[in-house]
């Protein structure tokens, strides 16, 4: 018997859709999840399907890759927006600390 090689990897990350939900293939199954992870549903072309808490109890694996695949997703984003211009200071000029520190002196006259 010989085994199947797969080239797809087991968990892909699909896209975060309008209202916030994360779509991520595990498997031939796809699921959906908002950031904390409290409505996990089964996605199909009908629409999802929430998750029955059994199943999650009885394969934790599922709700395990869902949440490193959502985090690792949550950092890039917020690395992404963090990188951003409007994100980043400026230093200060040596006549700015100077000017900074006279004012602190002068505050009781």
């Amino acid at each position: 018997m010989n085994k199947k090689r797969f080239t797809t990897p087991f968990r892909e990350f699909i896209t975060r859709d309008d209202q916030g939900r994360y779509h991520v293939r595990l498997g031939p199954q796809t699921f959906s999840t908002n950031w904390k992870f409290t409505d996990i549903r089964i996605e199909d072309e009908n629409g999802g399907t929430p998750v029955d808490p059994d199943l999650l109890k009885s394969k934790p694996w599922i709700l395990r890759n869902l949440q490193q695949e959502v985090n690792f997703r949550r950092k890039k984003e917020r690395a992404e927006m963090f990188s951003k211009e409007c994100f980043q200071r400026t230093p200060y000029s040596a006549n700015q600390r100077i000017a900074y520190n006279n004012t602190k002196s002068n505050k009781g006259l």
